[in-house]
């Protein structure tokens, strides 16, 4: 294939593989990484890395499609085997007389030898297939790295939205010690005091709906390493906003390097070797035999070469002479490669409107991100500061100090969601152009 130099740099750049059938080996001649392979390489978190190779290693959808590769590897070898010769015996009940005694036995061996290359084909179009196997097996590989990944992500923020949630309950109960007092000097209301702990009441039960969804996101992820019930490793997310990158060569970079691509071009070319063979189904096939006889004596007479074995060769050929059904054949194996190129355009405009679609939504993720991150936080911990000194003066109600409380509480939230969802589009965007991002100064 050719790569323009744009994505050639990209290339080096991610140190990503290109799946496509004119991609040059790795250094010292050794093969590409895979593309989930050079992902999971590249994950600096080490804890990360480990579950990530767990998965790879004890996934049972990853273990049943490698054995769906190796069988298709055996069917290559059995396609292209010869068919088993036939063997027959006939033994004459009412033997006929020759010249030279009655023929009691006769024994027949004969190979079929099919014609036209069909035997190449055949083998051509296993071969096929099961590169397209081993494309799928990379797309599952690659898809559970991106699934993993988003599990883990979807963790860390469930644990640090527990974290706010614990935080901001501390914060309530000081002020609700602070309501008492208010109230235990005449200056407040025991109603203030009822509200802070209806508050308090609802983070408990926020915190207790995370811990249900943490627990079933802790058994999808046990799910996909096989092995239910084992313990999850905290791991922290913290992403960092993207560096400059030649986004315009992404989507060029996802033609170049997905395996459902490579899947679909093995296909293609299965259909059109299976077009191939289904026309050399019009050709003969050969047939070669070895016929033996043996002649008892004769006892009647002396002639020559009395009881004289009889061993001779034949031969044949099929004469394909039913043109219909061959001609059906091969218009079905046509259509079939009409399908598959179809098909294949429809999955590279996915692939393009998956790049678009991550790429579309990265801004306004790191817009929120750094307004929520940065800016909001700030104004909201010096607003809740001063409204908490306004309630203990008497110049405003509890309520007050709720709402101003609650701004702070969905801000911290919200900071921790869009992290969350930065981290996510990073892995859709590797998973999108199937290689690493490079690992740059952030925009």
């Amino acid at each position: 294939m050719d790569i323009s130099p744009t994505i050639a740099l990209l290339c080096a750049l991610t140190g990503a593989p290109l799946l496509s059938s004119g991609a040059e080996p790795g250094i010292a001649g050794s093969p590409p990484a895979a593309p989930a392979d050079a992902i999971v390489a590249r994950i600096p978190d080490s804890g990360l890395r480990s579950l990530l190779l767990e998965v790879l290693e004890r996934n049972p959808e990853i273990a049943a499609l490698q054995a769906r590769v190796a069988a298709s590897g055996e069917r290559g070898v059995a396609a292209r085997r010869l068919p088993d010769p036939s063997a027959e015996l006939t033994a004459f009940v009412l033997p006929p007389e020759t010249r030279v005694g009655p023929q009691r036995l006769a024994a027949r061996v004969t190979q079929r030898l099919p014609g036209g290359g069909k035997l190449k084909k055949s083998g051509l179009v296993e071969a096929a297939e099961g590169r397209a196997l081993a494309a799928e097996l990379e797309a599952l590989r690659l898809d559970l790295v991106a699934r993993t990944r988003r599990l883990v992500v979807e963790l860390s923020y469930l644990d640090e939205a527990r974290r706010v949630l614990t935080d901001d309950h501390a914060t309530l109960s000081h002020f609700e010690l602070l309501t008492r007092a208010r109230y235990a000097a005449g200056a407040g209301l025991q109603l203030d005091t009822v509200k802070l702990q209806a508050e308090m009441t609802r983070l408990e039960a926020r915190r207790a709906a995370i811990d249900e969804r943490w627990a079933g996101l802790a058994s999808d992820l046990n799910r996909l390493r096989d092995r239910p019930g084992a313990p999850v490793p905290s791991i922290a997310v913290d992403p960092a906003p993207p560096g400059d990158l030649p986004w315009e060569a992404l989507r060029d970079l996802a033609l170049a390097n997905r395996p459902e691509l490579a899947a679909d071009d093995a296909r293609i070319e299965q259909a059109t070797v299976r077009t191939e063979l289904a026309a050399e189904h019009g050709t003969p096939d050969f047939s070669v035999g070895l016929t033996y006889a043996y002649v008892e004596p004769r006892t009647d007479a002396d002639v020559p070469d009395n009881g004289q074995d009889v061993l001779g060769l034949s031969g044949g050929i099929t004469i394909p002479l039913w043109r219909a059904g061959i001609d059906a054949e091969v218009e079905a194996a046509t259509q079939t490669r009409i399908a598959r190129q179809a098909q294949r355009r429809a999955t590279s405009a996915s692939v393009v409107r998956e790049v678009e679609e991550v790429l579309g939504r990265l801004p306004e993720i790191v817009r929120r991100l750094h307004l929520l991150a940065e800016v909001l936080p700030v104004q909201a911990e010096q607003a809740l500061a001063s409204a908490e000194a306004a309630y203990a003066a008497g110049r405003v109600e509890a309520l007050s100090l709720l709402d101003t409380e609650r701004v702070l509480l969905d801000v911290r939230l919200s900071a921790a969601r869009a992290r969350a969802d930065l981290a996510i589009a990073l892995i859709d965007l590797e998973d999108a152009i199937a290689a690493p991002l490079p690992q740059g100064e952030p925009s």
